[in-house]
């Protein structure tokens, strides 16, 4: 299946092929929504497979003219045996520029990148698990690797898009989550009650 770009493409949060594939380049778009702020990437990019070691590279490059920030990602993955199934091992490395790289400065962009690929891990998963349903498939605790079953062939139909991913809702969790450290734990309520 991996060899199947469109079902690939298919399981990542947002992304989507804009035109057919041409040898070896991809054509595609990117939506990632942060709360109010949408960035939509269209660009292009390679994807290498080298079915003798069962690995692969994939070369992304975009620009969101709307927000005037370009993005580029590598990811290399290796299909592995393991037991009686394959793990898919995993890294993504990505940059962003532009407007948008202003989230890069805390862990924002970190944990988009985390979440979005937690959700290409579990997309991905259940793709595997409809293509070889006797074989058993578990996502690995981290999200750089994925234990999937043996692959098999791709479905004839096309895929239905993954939806967007929408990280509405991760300022509010990371800006929780800094207080509770400041604090050291204890909430909001207990600290104020306290007096020195």
């Amino acid at each position: 299946m991996l060899g199947d770009v469109e079902q690939v493409i298919s399981c990542m949060p947002g992304a989507s092929l804009t035109k057919p594939r041409e040898g070896d380049r991809i054509f595609g778009q990117m939506r990632v929504k942060l709360g109010p702020i949408a960035a939509a990437f269209a660009g292009e990019g390679t994807l290498t497979m080298d079915e003798a070691t069962h690995t692969g590279v994939i070369h992304g490059q975009g620009t969101d003219p709307k927000n005037n920030s370009r993005a580029k990602a590598d990811v290399t993955f290796a299909v592995v045996e393991e037991g009686p199934g394959t793990r898919i091992d995993l890294t993504v490395d990505f940059t962003l520029t532009g407007v948008l790289a202003q989230f890069s400065r805390g862990a924002i962009v970190q944990e988009i990148a985390n979440r979005l690929t937690a959700e290409f891990a579990r997309n991905l998963e259940a793709r595997l698990a409809a293509t070889a349903p006797a074989a058993e498939v578990a996502v690995a605790p981290s999200s750089d690797a994925v234990a999937a079953p043996a692959l098999g062939p791709a479905s004839e139909s096309a895929p239905e898009p993954a939806k967007e991913l929408n990280a509405g809702n991760l300022l509010w969790v990371m800006l929780k989550d800094w207080l509770r450290g400041l604090f050291g734990g204890r909430s909001l309520q207990d600290n104020h009650g306290r007096s020195r």
